[in-house]
């Protein structure tokens, strides 16, 4: 009997990816290192997939998950992220598996990526009969769930921060699910990139965006794209992921496709189904006007209160 674990963070994700496995192995468990009872049953295990993380608490939890003993062990597949590669002005467009990891060091959720990668691969060299998959999926997004990074990057998508207009990616959960119940059967080891075939360019990213009012940042203060996303998703999102919007780090699949995966859903697909919109969206032409010039007023009034205040400042000094 094929056993299968899934341990890592719990949601859609992980949902989707057990509903996938459990059409092509025996038995899915859930499986939980400070879990009594899960730890029992994890010794019946032969495979392991554990999906990404984002705290240091998640990263100890996979650190356990590698230490836990288990006589039938063969194979992890760990769920990471294109991330690991960073954003950078002098990457290659698309980036292969055989691209450096260098993530940004200001982009925890990537470095974090990054040192899950590394501790499995130690894992890995300690045991000849060890072995280890490690996917790389884009930005995650659906209609009905989307990943930390994917609803961040959405949330980003009409931002402009001066020149930079890099092409994007962003995956079907669903694709990401078929990837990984297919490295489960067909036992691939290796590195492997999920994405869509190719990705969306700076111009039809603005033609998706439509008459969405584009929002512009300057580039030294990054703080402000980190406070601006996660006012809009509502909740604290991935820090640091100003890289991650002015360069690309967009990815080939060509090495999983080799493998038989055929992604169901185009980027402009995912795009369309997963992002929530703005207000903006459902304004028509004149109340965008309104806005418009009810925020260029607002803009107004606040630089003549701040000469105001910086006058009434430099006449007491």
């Amino acid at each position: 009997m094929s056993v299968i674990a899934v341990s890592g963070v719990d949601g859609a994700l992980r949902r989707r990816i057990v509903d996938a496995l459990e059409t092509v192995v025996d038995r899915v468990v859930a499986f939980n290192p400070s879990n009594e009872n899960e730890r029992a049953e994890f010794l019946t295990v032969e495979t392991v997939v554990h999906l990404a993380f984002v705290e240091d608490l998640n990263q100890k939890a996979f650190h356990a998950v590698l230490e836990q003993p288990s006589g039938n062990l063969k194979k992890v597949v760990l769920v990471s992220s294109a991330m690991v590669y960073g954003a950078w002005p002098n990457n290659a467009i698309p980036l292969s598996e055989d691209a450096p990891v260098r993530p940004n060091p200001e982009t925890s959720f990537a470095v974090h990526q990054a040192d899950a990668e590394r501790k499995l691969m130690e894992w890995s060299d300690e045991s000849a009969s060890r072995e280890i998959a490690i996917l790389r999926p884009a930005a995650v997004a659906s209609s009905i769930a989307t990943g930390l990074v994917g609803e961040a990057l959405l949330a980003a998508a009409p931002i402009r921060t001066g020149r930079d207009d890099p092409p994007v990616q962003f995956l079907h959960l669903d694709d990401l699910a078929t990837a990984v119940g297919l490295v489960v059967v067909k036992n691939l080891c290796g590195v492997f990139n999920v994405a869509p075939d190719g990705w969306l360019s700076s111009r039809e990213l603005r033609e998706l965006l439509g008459a969405r009012p584009k929002v512009r940042i300057p580039v030294p203060l990054p703080g402000r794209l980190d406070r601006y996303i996660s006012r809009r998703v509502a909740h604290n999102a991935p820090s640091g992921l100003l890289p991650y919007t002015r360069y690309s780090w967009v990815v080939a699949n060509d090495r999983l496709k080799a493998h038989g995966w055929i992604p169901k859903y185009g980027n402009d697909q995912v795009f369309v189904t997963a992002d929530a919109g703005m207000p903006w969206d459902s304004m028509n032409a004149k109340q965008r006007q309104l806005v418009s010039l009810g925020v260029g007023l607002t803009s107004v009034f606040g630089a003549i209160i701040s000469f105001v205040l910086w006058a009434k400042r430099a006449r007491r000094r």
